[in-house]
């Protein structure tokens, strides 16, 4: 299932492991909306830690922050850029819905449901895929998806470690936000964050860097 909310967060110095930084609460949300929520990831590069996992992160929930304890085994630069995901839950969790596709129920593994590909090369995305990461420096990775395989929750990030080629995304069935069906992103760190109903149709949650949007 989606999680519960979702924010990037941008390092103001180096976190080592056991290390902790706090950031503020995603709109809408407070500590009692999130108090007990399991599930969760920091998303850092193309790298997945999962709450409460070793390696992964930790989420203690403040009356106005939020800390996160890093339990990575490594050290978080100072400027890097994190996506933080509260909440996405089993069927055991603390949000204990069962609604919706099969997608959104419990899974095996460590709990979060989460799956992530990484695209190297022009291709469609698997169906179901929560994560999409589209990773080369110089050749151009167009990518196919249907948004109907895809609802709920799903980041989209170039993880190329340099280049502006123009990676697009396009969607098959569905819309982004209601009009555009093609995500284009040509700068290592941009990435999307958007949420696809029932129907296929989407809502931008966040746009980190200038993903940008067009087509049909």
């Amino acid at each position: 299932m989606g999680a519960i909310a979702n924010k990037t967060h941008t390092l103001a110095s180096a976190v080592a492991d056991d290390a902790t930084f706090t950031t503020s609460y995603p709109a809408g949300t407070t500590q009692a909306s999130l108090q007990g929520s399991t599930g969760g990831q920091l998303v850092i590069g193309s790298t997945v830690y999962n709450q409460g996992s070793d390696p992964g992160v930790t989420f203690s929930f403040g009356a106005s922050l939020i800390t996160v304890t890093n339990k990575s085994n490594v050290s978080f630069a100072s400027g890097a850029e994190v996506i933080l995901s509260f909440g996405r839950t089993d069927r055991n969790g603390s949000y204990n819905l069962t609604v919706g596709t099969e997608r959104g129920q419990a899974a095996a593994g460590d709990g979060s449901g989460a799956t992530k590909q990484e695209l190297t090369a022009s291709g469609a995305v698997t169906a179901g895929t929560d994560i999409i990461e589209l990773n080369h420096a110089s050749v151009v990775i167009a990518a196919t998806m249907d948004a109907l395989a895809h609802p709920g929750l799903v980041i989209i990030r170039d993880t190329s470690a340099s280049g502006t080629a123009a990676h697009t995304v396009t969607l098959s069935n569905g819309t982004f936000n209601g009009t555009n069906t093609i995500a284009t992103l040509n700068a290592p760190g941009e990435a999307l964050i958007v949420y696809f109903d029932s129907a296929g149709k989407g809502q931008i949650v966040e746009n980190t860097g200038s993903v940008a949007l067009s087509g049909p």
